[in-house]
């Protein structure tokens, strides 16, 4: 196996820096997910479980045992 200089740099720490905890929390990109986030998350247990209910009754798959996704009976 051929391998290449061992005293070439890549420059790949130059490039990708890592962030600290505190940069990037700070950064813009974190501060949309993290609005994202804190909309998807606030929903009302009760308004869930009535989604997570009605998609049960709805579903294609209910009452069909070979349906994909479904566990075998053994």
């Amino acid at each position: 196996m051929v391998e290449g200089p061992s005293d070439k740099k890549t420059g790949a720490r130059e490039t990708h820096r890592a962030f600290s905890r505190d940069r990037f929390e700070a950064s813009p990109e974190f501060a949309v997910f993290k609005r994202g986030m804190k909309k998807l998350l606030n929903v009302p247990k009760s308004e869930l479980d009535e989604a997570v209910r009605m998609a049960k009754i709805e579903s294609p798959r209910r009452g069909d045992p070979m349906a994909p996704g479904r566990k075998k009976r053994t």
